[in-house]
């Protein structure tokens, strides 16, 4: 490899000023130097422009939602590789430094995450839920129907595959990008790896806060399923996880919150019963 990749990181943002500052600091102290920020904002109408403006951001303007911003992300980047952030995480300072090296060997990497300082009982569910799922990664990694989700790619993959994405999708698409896109690229390539402490999550901070954005999900993809995109990928998502014996206490944490969130997303889903996407 050569010595100095490029590194894009793209940021989709929507009034997230609550969290957006904590993820660029985490990437202003990256070992790795080599690397440009991509924000591709949803016309927040909170501080978030101001805060990312600070870093000298690149700011992309996009009316739309993840899909779609992820889209205009790849379109806009000029790294050899991209990192797929959320405004919501937190990197651990070598981590892309350590993500180049092992792109020598692979084509895209998951995330080891976890929480980050979880407190209140629905951070800690949330915690759970990632020790479990990463412990027992080999379960979950299979693009359909699993929950490991590459984030660190090779442009020209992600390139590729959003020429695959019906493109009436990509401003629609609330849940499920990272899988969308990583079933795309699992078609031209199986090469994945592992990349350990890598990323902290601030999870939603109440009930409320959590339920909405199910919810959300459950309406977006009820629209994807009326108009048969990606059936195959999107029966086998949301479901709960098997109870692992050996450790149990993290199995029924886990499965609270799946709980949970089951009771939001599927009243988003019967309640977009009767939507579907124009023109597909």
């Amino acid at each position: 490899m050569k010595k100095s990749y490029l590194v894009s990181v793209n940021i989709p943002t929507y009034n997230s000023e609550r969290t957006i500052r904590q993820t660029l600091e985490s990437l202003k102290k990256q070992t790795y130097k080599n690397f440009e920020i991509i924000i591709i904002d949803s016309y927040s109408t909170d501080k978030t422009i101001d805060i990312c403006k600070e870093f000298k951001c690149k700011i992309v303007s996009y009316e739309g939602t993840l899909l779609g911003a992820r889209g205009k992300g790849v379109e806009n980047s000029k790294g050899d590789f991209i990192l797929l952030l959320d405004s919501d995480q937190v990197l651990e300072k070598t981590a892309i430094e350590r993500a180049v090296k092992l792109m020598e060997n692979y084509d895209m990497l998951w995330l080891y995450e976890r929480s980050y300082n979880p407190k209140t009982t629905l951070e800690k569910l949330y915690d759970a839920d990632r020790e479990l799922t990463q412990k027992y990664w080999k379960d979950f990694i299979n693009p359909v129907g699993g929950v490991i989700l590459p984030r660190f790619y090779k442009i020209h993959l992600l390139k590729e595959a959003f020429k695959k994405i019906p493109i009436k999708i990509l401003p629609l698409c609330v849940a499920h990008d990272h899988a969308i896109i990583y079933y795309e690229v699992f078609q031209m390539s199986k090469k994945v790896g592992k990349l350990d402490n890598a990323v902290f999550h601030n999870e939603p901070k109440s009930w409320g806060d959590l339920f909405k954005k199910t919810y959300r999900y459950g309406i977006t993809t009820r629209k994807l399923v009326n108009n048969k995109v990606y059936p195959e990928l999107l029966k086998s998502k949301n479901k709960g996880r098997k109870i692992k014996l050996a450790d149990l206490g993290l199995s029924i944490r886990s499965n609270l919150l799946r709980a949970f969130r089951a009771i939001a997303y599927l009243s988003g889903y019967f309640a977009g019963k009767n939507k579907k996407i124009p023109g597909l």
